[in-house]
């Protein structure tokens, strides 16, 4: 069961209108109290990354259930591209990408990184970088036309490092903070030219 699909973009972004309408969504999927929770939060986390989101966007929103699975799903284009990323960056005190705090600050960074040219992507780790993680790099795979991460590889390439780096170190102890993180089985970031496929996916404990 498909819920209905939610517009939304940087110019008409009211969190607590479309959290109403989130809320509508989850009674008509019939979840139990706890699932729908469980949806709700990572819902409201979602809808937090789209607000925080910077550049130009638009996006639909909704909630898919097939099963014992269900699924957040957003499909948004945005016009992200190598000068206004610098730009962003380029306001930061630190010179380091400060934006990015929290797990979902870092998946909204991954998605504005995946619309940049691997060379693009590069340039701005060396001039931006600071030491941090390559998150983007750990759990991504990438293409002429296509880019994806993966959270489930994320969490594998942290685990590997985090004993011997201190950055995966952080990272890991910061995952293990967040609340997507810890309720999301999965979470899937595809790009492809200018469209971004961004999927958290939950499986339902029928509670």
């Amino acid at each position: 069961m498909e819920s209905e699909k939610m517009l939304i973009t940087n110019k008409n972004f009211v969190i607590y209108d479309a959290l109403g309408k989130i809320d509508s969504y989850m009674e008509d999927l019939k979840l139990g109290p706890k699932d729908a929770l469980h949806m709700r939060l990572l819902a409201e986390e979602t809808l937090g990354m789209l607000g925080a989101m910077a550049g130009d966007y638009k996006s639909l929103v909704w909630i898919d259930k097939e099963d014992d699975v269900c699924k957040i799903k957003v499909i948004a284009k945005t016009e992200m591209d190598f000068e206004k990323k610098k730009e962003l960056l380029s306001v930061s005190k630190s010179g380091e990408n400060s934006l990015a705090k929290g797990f979902m600050g870092k998946i909204s960074d991954i998605i504005e990184n995946g619309f940049l040219n691997y060379e693009n992507i590069m340039k701005l780790q060396q001039d931006y970088g600071g030491g941090y993680v390559d998150y983007a790099a750990m759990g991504g795979t990438t293409s002429a036309e296509f880019y994806s991460w993966s959270l489930e590889q994320y969490r594998d390439a942290l685990d590997d490092a985090k004993e011997d780096d201190a950055a995966a170190k952080t990272a890991w102890d910061e995952l293990e903070k967040s609340i997507v993180a810890s309720l999301a089985d999965d979470v899937i970031v595809g790009v492809k030219k200018d469209e971004v496929d961004f999927t958290i996916v939950s499986r339902l404990n029928n509670k």
